[in-house]
């Protein structure tokens, strides 16, 4: 059994950049998937929508498992699951068949994320937390760059002499690792909910259980609110971003669409990697200079770069422009990766934690990106990727304005936590009366 707390963040880490490196290879070969398939546009949409419902709905129910069962085992069958589907992908005969699958992608996906991170907060101490999810959250930029650089590379190459990988080699590769992985993770030891949350008053591991008024307590937290906010305008932005992403290159950059999907992983892997590192030291030096809301300070400076950024590389019609701002502008938002996660972890009962994450998940998909695939699919349609890429990035100001007010919340949010979760460690040691 691994029970040691860096070889746990190991694994999570590379279990989240299988995540996203599944889940954009879609996106790298998007056309060619269209072209074989004679896909509309409007289901090229569904598949990212399709996606989203079955990541969203799923999530508050593997939370409500999570909060009360062994998390390893729940983090090992949802990879699995995913990886699975994912070699399904390269099966698909039709619009159909690839719609299920990617519902099943987003099944597993959206397990391991709601799991995930409570399994580091409660291996990590408060002091070291930020830094741990730093780290599990440079799967994002690696994962979504290896997904786009594969799905440039890998229908190309040759094997047996004529035959090339296409996109059904691809899918069917990139499932391997994560079938494998899944055995790993079955491995590893789950830790006491809590007991390293002794700045929340708890000097004792919380019940193995979580409670539905627990949960429940979750949707009165303020600060928790608007990080939901945040991330819902997020994911409205950017899930449609980067799923027409390698096309806007090719259409609208004049781009050939292998080196776009190989420029575009370049693009994001090292500023990425920068922006999740730098965001996570950023807020936890804030937070320690006695500001609990340095986190969200953080992400609301990164929205609003990388928004200008963002803007600029759509505008620009020269590559020495256009590359170098995506750069800056993915650096800039990806600072907000861990410190919206970490606020998350910090302002929520250890024992439901995995519910936290999960309604946020839910909200920011259901009201996020959910409706913008859809929504951007048409204004493609109406106005041209170009006009439409402008557009969307508009709700990540509604989260840099969500960002802002919840420095004013969390400390009177992080009190009341503190005092239910000290009420619920003391009932929980209170001696029975027999």
């Amino acid at each position: 059994m691994i029970r040691r707390a860096s070889a746990v963040l190991g694994i999570l880490f590379f279990i989240n950049f299988l995540n996203y490196a599944d889940r954009y290879v879609l996106s790298a070969v998007l056309g060619l998937v269209s072209d074989d398939l004679h896909l509309s546009r409007g289901q090229e949409g569904w598949l990212a929508t399709a996606f989203t419902l079955g990541y969203m709905f799923s999530s508050p129910i593997v939370a409500n498992f999570a909060d009360r069962w062994t998390r390893p085992r729940i983090v090992a069958l949802c990879c699995l699951v995913w990886s699975l589907a994912t070699l399904a992908s390269g099966l698909a005969v039709g619009f159909k068949t690839l719609l299920l699958a990617r519902i099943l992608i987003g099944v597993g996906e959206a397990g391991f994320l709601t799991v995930g991170p409570p399994l580091i907060a409660d291996a990590f101490s408060k002091e070291s937390r930020g830094k741990a999810l730093s780290v599990f959250y440079t799967g994002v930029p690696i994962g979504s760059a290896c997904g786009f650089v594969l799905g440039g590379l890998l229908p190309g190459l040759h094997f047996m002499g004529a035959h090339s990988f296409g996109w059904r080699g691809t899918f069917m590769t990139v499932a391997i690792p994560g079938i494998i992985i899944a055995v790993v993770a079955w491995m590893l030891v789950d830790p006491p909910r809590g007991a390293q949350d002794t700045e929340l008053g708890v000097h004792a591991p919380l019940p193995g259980k979580g409670t539905f008024w627990e949960q429940l307590a979750l949707f009165r937290n303020r600060t928790f609110g608007l990080v939901t906010l945040a991330l819902t305008g997020i994911a409205f932005a950017t899930i449609p971003l980067l799923h027409w992403l390698p096309q806007f290159f090719g259409d609208v950059k004049h781009l050939d669409p292998s080196k776009a999907n190989v420029m575009i992983g370049l693009t994001l892997i090292l500023p990425g990697i920068l922006g999740t590192l730098l965001g996570g030291w950023a807020g936890d030096r804030i937070s320690r200079r006695g500001h609990p809301g340095g986190y969200l300070m953080v992400a609301a400076v990164g929205l609003t770069g990388g928004l200008i950024c963002l803007w600029t590389a759509i505008l620009a019609t020269q590559p020495w422009i256009f590359f170098p701002a995506l750069f800056f502008g993915v650096l800039f938002f990806m600072s907000c990766t861990p410190t919206l996660n970490t606020t998350i972890a910090n302002i929520s009962a250890p024992n439901a934690r995995a519910m936290a994450y999960a309604t946020v998940i839910f909200c920011m998909h259901a009201f996020g990106d959910t409706i913008s695939p859809l929504l951007f699919g048409r204004l493609i349609g109406d106005h041209g990727l170009e006009r439409a890429f402008l557009f969307m990035p508009v709700a990540l100001l509604v989260s840099a304005a969500a960002c802002v007010a919840g420095v004013f919340t969390i400390r009177g949010d992080l009190a009341r936590t503190g005092e239910r979760v000290t009420q619920l460690v003391r009932k929980s040691q209170a001696p029975r009366v027999r």
